[in-house]
């Protein structure tokens, strides 16, 4: 823009940019505005534009099929320095259009304008709603009237969507909030597992098809072995790294539809489906293995993690105390005899 602009032109750029309009789809809205306006004007050009930086954009315009110009054969531009309207009766008369091509040319020359500015509600001017023709003329009294009016409407769609967007966007946010609010109620905030709710709760929704299944089901209860020492040798903050690496295993040998969980300190449960109480111990030494074969490198020395493997069938029909209960009986031998997994065997 000229260096006369008695606005901040940067200023002004920001203002526009945060109706977020530029580069929009067609929209009817504005397409029955400059409908309105060429009817009104009898002109066979009308046009609602925004100017930017080095262009001038066309949300709407009827007659010119384009959507944009260079700014430096924009009529409209010169608008922005207008308070209200700007009216060119013969543009080839005109200093600020007469050397424009759009004016100067032969062909389908330019030579009326009429735009009334439209503004922010903070003064900045943003573009126009414009009419143009081919011939010298003017505008009435009530036309120009209705131009400015037809502005108004303009500016009022703008406000509407700027309300809408700042609406979708808090909505947006709420529903991220809601979301990351039922992830922490339901998720260790340590290892991302499953917390103990949400483990009750997924062992509620056991499907009535499995509830009648004698067989099929296993609780799995782990524990890590020495995990006290670990704490009291080096630290709560390295017993949480541990705690975090083992789940991490634990999820890799696993699978996805095996629901895990941190049940506390350094215990965790599984909820498995297995063929057999043979392969529900492979399983678990599968687990036990792979954490033995995953030693944590710390400082000069390395940490060896092992853990102690419980498992009892799941018995939809009594309470989650007695089913964990089993587990960990079986959890109890599996440490006392040094067998690192069992299985409960009533």
């Amino acid at each position: 823009m000229p260096p006369t602009a008695s606005f901040n032109e940067e200023r002004r750029l920001e203002v526009l940019r945060d109706y977020d309009i530029l580069d929009t789809h067609v929209e009817q809205a504005y397409t029955d505005l400059i409908n309105c306006a060429a009817y009104i004007c009898n002109a066979p050009i009308a046009v609602i534009n925004f100017i930017d930086a080095d262009r001038q954009w066309f949300k709407a315009e009827r007659g010119l099929g384009i959507r944009e110009t260079p700014l430096d054969i924009s009529i409209c531009r010169h608008a922005l320095f207008e308070e209200d309207i700007m009216i060119i009766e013969d543009t080839r008369t005109d200093a600020r259009t007469r050397v424009n091509p759009l004016v100067s040319g032969n062909n389908k020359a330019l030579r009326f304008y009429a735009g009334a500015l439209i503004k922010s509600n903070n003064g900045f001017p943003l573009g126009t709603l414009c009419v143009l023709d081919y011939q010298p003329r003017t505008l009435t009294e009530e036309q120009i009237e209705l131009l400015k009016a037809l502005r108004r409407q303009t500016m009022l769609l703008l406000e509407y969507r700027r309300i809408h967007q700042a609406q979708n966007k808090l909505l947006n946010e709420l529903n991220h909030a809601r979301g990351e609010m039922q992830r922490l109620a339901h998720e260790d905030p340590l290892t991302g597992l499953l917390n103990r709710r949400a483990f009750e709760a997924k062992l509620a929704l056991v499907s009535p098809l499995k509830r009648n299944q004698a067989r099929g089901m296993l609780l799995m209860l782990i524990d890590l072995d020495n995990f006290k020492q670990i704490n009291d040798t080096y630290g709560h903050q390295v017993g949480d790294i541990v705690l975090n690496h083992a789940a991490g295993i634990m999820k890799q040998v696993l699978r996805t539809e095996d629901a895990l969980c941190r049940w506390g300190g350094d215990e965790f449960i599984a909820l498995l489906e297995a063929g057999s109480g043979e392969q529900a111990i492979k399983i678990g030494h599968r687990l036990r293995n792979a954490l033995s074969k995953s030693p944590l490198p710390h400082a000069d020395q390395t940490l060896r993690v092992s853990a102690s493997v419980g498992l009892a069938w799941f018995h939809p029909q009594r309470s989650l105390d007695d089913n964990i209960a089993q587990a960990d009986k079986a959890l109890y031998h599996a440490k006392r005899d040094g067998i690192g997994v069992t299985l409960f065997s009533a």
